[in-house]
């Protein structure tokens, strides 16, 4: 089980063939994906900006939307709020990426991520995607 946040789900629904390829290898590497609530933001948001910018039409947006759930095994729900704020202050990580690195150290588990800063600030449980 990993922990997985936007970039990896925004490669698997809306990236080009490359990182659909690399999501896809992930996929077969590691099946059990768990996130919390806010990655359906953020998803939302790249799937409204890839299609506000004509990446995608509408439609193509909104089915790759009703696919993302799909790719969740788990939703993480009970956050510790004020210890993500912690980790973000600590770090300098925004609160957005913060949680991500929260779960996966709180649940023992790596964060598979494409975030640069994420990757170089928290070696610890953050992990490139294949």
């Amino acid at each position: 089980m990993i922990v997985v946040d936007c970039t990896v789900l925004g490669d698997h629904l809306f990236g080009d063939a490359a990182a659909r390829e690399s999501s896809q290898a992930l996929v077969e590497l590691e099946p059990e994906w768990i996130s919390h609530g806010l990655v359906f933001y953020e998803i939302g948001n790249v799937a409204w900006k890839c299609s506000k910018f004509g990446q995608i039409d509408r439609e193509d947006a909104e089915t790759a939307l009703g696919k993302a759930g799909g790719l969740l095994m788990e939703i993480e729900r009970d956050l510790d709020f004020p210890g993500i704020y912690r980790l973000a202050a600590e770090t300098g990580l925004t609160f957005y990426d913060a949680s991500y690195v929260w779960l996966a150290r709180s649940r023992g588990l790596k964060l598979r991520t494409r975030d640069k800063e994420v990757l170089r600030i928290c070696p610890d449980v953050a992990v490139r995607l294949p």
